[in-house]
């Protein structure tokens, strides 16, 4: 427990002490776009309807935030440890495989909870959203477990090794995922096509949820089968992609 503990703090300091790429990219980019959709692209909204679209504006920023972070800021530090043979460090090391990406994910949540508290409280004093805290807590967990699903995308795309292919993957698993998933504009905007595919994307689940948390439901029980669908198949992928001979091999070569 000790040893990973120590791996945790080593971890957070060399990633978030030593990054302000993710206080720039990863935080400040949701930002701009809710305050873009809010205050000068929402001319055409009813005064009636801007209590509705502030809100759900923020859960939609809340998921890109967390989305970025953990696609984009995940696979680039798992990446930057394979190129700096970090990974070689921990190998040799006494903590195990497992408890380095463990230790990694308790990072990346972390990060992924400043996103989402900060955005929150963007959206409760910019556009004076009705959050209170029993909500915010429950939207902050709700995210952050969705959010696990993001990192497992983040760790499978780091395995391809090469900076190119992982920057090509995390263009194709962000953005074209943000899009189809309605976190940019409403899902009904799109074919009834693209709406089927959205609805089974991770981040529309995630979002889901969160607007039921935000007007006092319970989210439905497809959002969170949704959630755990992905979460346990990206799971199992990444465990055996991980084990596998044939991929230890390649990083090798």
């Amino acid at each position: 427990m000790k040893s990973f503990l120590y791996q945790t703090d080593l971890n957070f300091k060399r990633i978030v002490m030593r990054n302000k790429k993710f206080f720039i990219f990863d935080l400040l980019l949701p930002i701009i776009f809710y305050l873009l959709y809010t205050k000068v692209l929402s001319t055409g909204i009813p005064k009636s309807l801007m209590s509705s679209w502030n809100a759900n504006y923020l859960v939609s920023m809340m998921v890109f935030s967390c989305l970025l972070g953990s696609i984009i800021t995940v696979s680039n530090t798992l990446l930057e440890d394979h190129t700096s043979h970090f990974d070689l460090f921990v190998d040799i090391s006494p903590l195990s495989k497992i408890k380095y990406y463990a230790s990694l994910i308790v990072v990346f949540l972390t990060l992924n909870l400043i996103s989402v508290i900060t955005i929150s409280l963007v959206g409760i004093f910019v556009n004076n959203v009705n959050l209170p805290l029993q909500k915010l807590t429950l939207v902050s967990i709700n995210t952050l477990l969705g959010s696990l699903v993001l990192i497992l995308v983040g760790i499978l795309i780091s395995l391809a090794k090469s900076p190119s292919t992982v920057n090509l993957l995390n263009s194709l698993a962000v953005f074209p995922v943000a899009m189809l998933s309605g976190l940019w504009w409403p899902l009904s905007t799109m074919p009834d096509w693209l709406q089927t595919i959205g609805k089974l994307l991770p981040p529309y689940a995630i979002s889901q949820a969160n607007i039921s948390i935000m007007n006092s439901k319970i989210p439905s029980f497809s959002s969170v089968l949704n959630i755990v669908s992905w979460f346990t198949v990206l799971l199992v992928l990444n465990i055996i992609l991980i084990k596998l001979p044939s991929h230890k091999e390649l990083e090798t070569e």
